[in-house]
């Protein structure tokens, strides 16, 4: 006989992490990490096709522009995560003329220069790319935030600099490593940065009780019509 629904409730086996789910539903997986140091007046315009970006502020700060997104100020200690950046434009604070753009130098193993050798350095940022393997992924991702941003949570660099470290490596291991070490930052920018209870998602509807409780009488076959 199935008990009352409260009797299931109580149990912590029953509870959802919509976070967990959505982030383990992706399945993500680096594809590289690199230190990027920014000198003078600079404008860089960041076109990776969708895929999912994220960036943490070491040292200065620089602008954000984003498409449909007010221009964002970073500075030392934000963290942002884009699920799908699209056309995503990064300048100095003091920024060039528009219609200036620069291309990222590469000046050492893992390490890249976007401005004149001769200009001091105003900006240095560990930035990454990630895919998602899901075969979901477009429908995942359309549940999440467009841009997360975190501010003075030094976990998320600790985090970064992680993955920068073991995507450069080949460790035994590398790739299951890097998996869980993505998963938890992607948790963990989800949860500082924004909270998707509010938001009308998938996500909310996960961390509704009552749609918990209905998914759970399907699950053990019910034998009542239910609509959410």
């Amino acid at each position: 006989m199935v008990e009352s629904l409260e009797s299931f409730g109580d149990s912590p086996e029953m509870s959802v992490d919509p976070l967990a789910e959505i982030v383990t539903l992706l399945q993500p997986s680096a594809s590289f990490s690199k230190l990027v140091e920014y000198a003078g007046r600079w404008r860089l315009n960041r076109d990776v096709e969708g895929k999912p970006v994220y960036f943490a502020v070491l040292e200065g700060g620089c602008r954000v522009i984003a498409a449909e997104q007010p221009p964002l100020v970073l500075r030392a200690g934000d963290f942002v995560l884009s699920p799908s950046a699209n056309d995503q434009l990064i300048e100095s604070i003091d920024a060039p003329p528009h219609g200036i753009e620069m291309l990222p130098t590469e000046i050492g193993p893992g390490r890249f220069r976007v401005g004149p050798a001769s200009e001091p350095i105003n900006l240095i940022m560990q930035v990454g790319l990630c895919s998602f393997a899901s075969h979901d992924a477009a429908l995942l991702v359309s549940l999440l935030p467009s841009m997360v941003v975190v501010r003075g949570e030094p976990r998320l660099a600790q985090l970064l600099h992680l993955v920068g470290d073991e995507t450069r490596q080949s460790r035994p291991g590398r790739e299951l490593v890097l998996e869980r070490l993505l998963e938890v930052l992607l948790i963990e920018a989800l949860r500082c940065g924004t909270d998707l209870a509010s938001a009308p998602s998938v996500a909310r509807g996960l961390s509704d009780e009552r749609v918990g409780f209905e998914c759970l009488w399907h699950r053990i076959e019910c034998p009542r019509f239910l609509t959410i």
